[in-house]
């Protein structure tokens, strides 16, 4: 399809530039018979001055197209031989005649007889010549819409006459080739022919010159084999010969066959030509009718892909719409996703440090219970001490008072000393009951009397001294806090840390860090155990709300203690059964 597309075009340019040659030449001719016709204009009469520009306009018919047949058997024969055109006097002639034609109303428009129609009969008139010059413009619209058409198919059939006179040309090449191969086989046939001749001369004069040796010893020349196989060889090439003479004769007649065929359609050339290019014409005009149908199926199938486009298009922003809102909702949802995940981060973080620190506060609970377990062991230990040593103290009293006295100061001395260490003692063990017992009380106590915005003071955790005995009281307070440094400030410090107290109970309070903390060997997060603290704080003050709103269920209630002081002298009674 390229290679066709290609020829066709070559072949179009090649009958633009005849066309525009023949254009030219015509102009030239066109030229001098302007002139001519111009002389010959001047002599002629002009009939039609005495009637009015319509009508003058009305008879101008357009020039005759020129018939597309006489074109085409003119240009084959004369490629630069081109009719002229008609003349201008002719021209002028044809219209003179035409106006003639429509006469028989030119005049009424100046006859003095008809007065008064006169006027009507001009506008009468006036009027057909307008619409007789609209109907002539339309004609002329369609001629040169006819000639142009002419045109079209002139040219078209000039470059199939360019193409066909190109294929003549290499018709007549290959003919002449074919002429040459012609005369080299007539001169070969000619040749042979020459040979063969001399060799039946040959032939003859052998068989003449030698009759009587022939008929007298006709076996001589059976016996000698030379010359028996020089006739064989003679023979051989007799026959290849005429074969190859026959071939030759065969070969020139088939050359004479194709030279008539040839030479036939040279002389019918360009009627053929002609009824070929009319056949290709119509071919063509067929072509185009097509052709504009599929164009007329293809603007339909466009407007209906238009149609679609805009559809599509129209669903294609919609969906892209949602495109975009749903990526929206995608980015947000992975924005709190992220969020999420780094409070659960955080929360993670936090779990794990108040799992630590539970662990460790456990450990340590479960270590002063251990040290609570084995003081009251110890005082349990020491008030059977005690009973045996008032058994004792009592028996010996007995046997004191029936032995009848004896040296008692002594003896009483060191049961005072002895009875005064054992009170000491037990006071000391029971002051750390007291404290373990009741040190979660004090610290709720100080903790409402505070408030939920006060700080604990440095005391708060401290356990208070109750003075039990009015003269021994004084002993107590002095000794008290010196001896019971050990276990009781160790568990006062670790109820302090469960309730959110502050200080030390033996060391005078003063420190100011949290003992539970102190543990150098293990290394935590210290935002993660600041943060902590903060969740403890809050959860204190939320203990304590609670607290206040309940102290309300403790209204009336007093702490009586005067039947339980009463016992012993001076002061020293029990206030609680160990």
């Amino acid at each position: 399809m390229a290679d066709e597309d290609k020829a066709k075009a070559e072949k179009l340019a090649a009958a633009k530039k005849k066309v525009e040659a023949l254009k030219k030449a015509k102009a030239k001719k066109g030229g001098t018979s302007k002139k001519a016709a111009a002389s010959d204009a001047g002599a002629a009469p002009t009939p039609s001055s005495a009637t009015p520009e319509p009508a003058a306009t009305e008879a101008f018919p357009p020039p005759p197209p020129v018939p597309e047949d006489a074109d085409d058997s003119s240009k084959p024969t004369s490629p630069t031989v081109v009719v002229p055109p008609s003349s201008l006097a002719e021209q002028s002639k044809a219209r003179s005649t035409s106006f003639r034609a429509s006469g028989p109303l030119s005049p009424g428009l100046f006859s003095p007889s008809e007065g008064g129609a006169s006027g009507e009969m001009a506008a009468e008139i006036y009027r057909k010549h307008v619409l007789k010059i609209e109907e002539l413009e339309k004609e002329k619209a369609r001629l040169e819409k006819e000639v142009k058409d002419a045109e079209r198919r002139w040219q078209k059939a000039e470059g199939e006459l360019a193409d066909l006179r190109d294929k003549d040309g290499e018709e007549d090449g290959g003919d002449n080739k074919k002429d040459g191969e012609g005369e080299k086989l007539r001169n070969e046939i000619t040749a042979l022919q020459r040979q063969n001749a001399q060799l039946q001369a040959q032939l003859a004069r052998r068989h003449v010159a030698s009759p009587s040796v022939s008929m007298s010893s006709p076996p001589s020349l059976s016996d000698t084999p030379a010359a028996a196989g020089g006739n064989e060889e003679l023979e051989q090439q007799l026959k290849s010969k005429s074969a190859t003479i026959e071939s030759m004769e065969l070969e020139m007649s088939v050359l004479r066959a194709q030279v008539e065929r040839l030479s036939a359609p040279s002389s019918d050339g360009p009627t053929e030509q002609i009824a070929a290019l009319e056949e290709r014409l119509a071919r063509a005009e067929k072509a185009a009718a097509l052709a504009q149908r599929e164009l007329g199926d293809l603007k339909r199938n466009l407007e209906r892909t238009t149609e679609k486009a805009v559809k599509d298009s129209s669903a294609l922003t919609s969906a892209e719409t949602k495109v975009r809102a749903l990526e929206k909702e995608v980015e947000e949802s992975n924005k709190a996703k992220e969020e999420l995940t780094k409070k659960v981060e955080g929360l993670e973080k936090k779990v794990a440090t108040l799992t630590t620190l539970h662990k460790e506060q456990d450990g340590r609970t479960q270590a002063l219970r251990k040290e609570k377990e084995k003081a009251e062991k110890e005082a349990n230990e020491l008030k059977e001490k005690v009973e045996k040593v008032e058994a004792e103290n009592l028996k010996l009293r007995k046997q004191h008072a029936a032995e009848g006295g004896g040296d008692d100061e002594g003896l009483n001395e060191l049961e005072e000393e002895e009875r005064l260490k054992l009170e000491k003692r037990v006071r000391e063990l029971e002051a750390e009951n007291t404290d373990l017992r009741r040190g979660i009380w004090h610290e709720k106590r100080k903790e409402m009397q505070l408030g939920p915005d006060d700080e604990p003071l440095s005391s708060g955790g401290r356990f208070e001294n109750v003075d039990l005995g009015s003269a021994g009281g004084n002993k107590h307070r002095g000794g008290a806090p010196s001896v019971a440094t050990g276990f009781g400030d160790f568990f006062a410090s670790g109820l302090n840390a469960l309730t959110g107290g502050g200080g030390d109970h033996g060391h005078g309070h003063g420190h100011g860090h949290d003992e539970l903390l102190e543990d150098d060997d293990f290394e935590f997060d210290e935002e993660a155990f600041r943060r902590a603290q903060e969740e403890d704080q809050k959860k204190r003050l939320e203990r304590i709300k609670e607290i206040k709103r309940s102290l309300k269920n403790w209204e009336g209630w007093r702490l009586d203690l005067v039947e339980n002081r009463r016992g012993g002298g001076e002061g020293i009674g029990e206030i609680f059964e160990v």
